[in-house]
């Protein structure tokens, strides 16, 4: 057993190459196909999953990180208008408060560097006073500005978010 353990790096270097080679093989399908493929649709630098079906926050979390996803993050205001026009209805997004409340972080461990939070949170979500709402939304009823927060126990339809390094010639 104690030469498993020692033998763990090993493992794990090889798995991390393996998944690489397989993303690789993957980034290729998917940069020949421009439409969806399993329900995944390629945009920009990332593949994203729109569910079907509701679950709540947590549980739509972890159907993503199955697929070796996150929620998705929005990093910038085309990320942010390729979602919106994607909805019908509100989604899930990977941004929560729930470890300390108001410091929102997604849940890929991308940096908070642009918000989207609709003028019903008056620019920001911890202007009203809704403790047990830790977890974010888009809303894409309105264009924009359309981050909500809600209780993480809600159902919702979720978009899973899983980058890719799509090496350009």
């Amino acid at each position: 057993m104690a030469k498993e353990v020692i033998r763990l790096p090993e493992h794990l270097e090889a798995s991390e190459k393996l998944l690489k080679e397989e993303k690789k093989i993957y980034q290729n399908l998917f940069t020949k196909s421009p439409k969806s493929f399993g329900g995944w649709t390629i945009y920009d630098r990332a593949l994203y999953y729109f569910s079907k079906d509701q679950k709540t926050w947590y549980d739509a979390e972890n159907f993503c990180m199955s697929r070796d996803a996150h929620l998705a993050s929005i990093l910038n205001d085309e990320e942010q208008n390729y979602l919106t026009v994607q909805l019908a209805e509100p989604f899930w997004i990977g941004l929560s408060d729930e470890n300390v409340e108001g410091d929102w972080k997604w849940t890929d461990g991308s940096s908070l560097v642009t918000e989207f939070w609709s003028a019903s949170n008056l620019s920001h979500p911890e202007s009203r006073d809704t403790k047990e709402e830790d977890c974010a939304f888009i809303n894409p009823s309105s264009r924009g500005r359309n981050w909500n927060k809600a209780d993480c126990h809600t159902p919702k339809r979720w978009v899973c978010k899983e980058s890719v390094d799509i090496e350009r010639a």
